[in-house]
């Protein structure tokens, strides 16, 4: 029970995740349309003032096969770091590092992928999206800067990240993916700066 105690917001997380998709209708298979159009994110609907869906995308998934990934996903990221930093800096950094990395994509990068890029065009602004791994990936950064061979660690990841992007580009998960893995990683070293032993060894 104490073990449970030390990750209270990772488990508030996972039943939030739980009981949203289960009022969408992912449980059964796909994200309800009128689920995603009333609860997904995207460029204009935040342009609009609706930015609760900064918050509701959050906890939802496209269909069951990623609700279930991002559950184990949301599980080891959030619980790993909650475990090792506390609870209030795993909320603070989850949720900055989500926020911020999401504005900038959307309001940033996007746009410059619909100017510059050839086979996109101003509908990609309106496309809706959801899922947690902006924060998730800000957490992987953060963790890592943690660890004694942190560069070794990053330069592996993002290697991982360009194959994926070689084989299957998806302009916003992809730069949210790369955006936020670099600011929880800038972060945490900030955060580390201040104390005298921020390494985990041995790793």
């Amino acid at each position: 029970m104490a073990r449970v105690t030390r990750i209270p917001f990772t488990l508030c997380f996972l039943v939030i995740m739980v009981l949203a998709n289960m009022g969408a209708g992912t449980w059964s298979g796909v994200l309800a349309d009128a689920a995603l159009s009333d609860w997904g994110l995207s460029h204009l609907s935040v342009r609009q003032g609706e930015v609760f869906r900064l918050l509701s995308a959050t906890f939802l998934s496209h269909d069951l096969g990623m609700l279930l990934r991002q559950l184990v996903f949301a599980a080891a990221v959030i619980g790993a770091y909650e475990w090792t930093e506390g609870t209030k800096r795993a909320m603070l950094v989850f949720l900055s590092i989500d926020l911020a990395g999401t504005l900038i994509v959307l309001f940033g990068i996007l746009p410059l992928f619909v100017r510059l890029h050839p086979s996109m065009d101003a509908s990609a602004l309106a496309v809706y999206d959801v899922g947690m791994s902006a924060g998730g990936f800000g957490l992987i950064g953060a963790f890592v800067a943690r660890l004694r061979h942190r560069w070794l660690y990053l330069v592996v990841i993002c290697l991982a990240l360009s194959v994926k992007v070689s084989i299957a580009f998806d302009a916003i998960a992809d730069s949210v993916h790369i955006l936020c893995l670099f600011m929880g990683f800038v972060l945490q070293r900030a955060l580390n700066s201040r104390r005298r032993n921020p390494d985990i060894a041995p790793f």
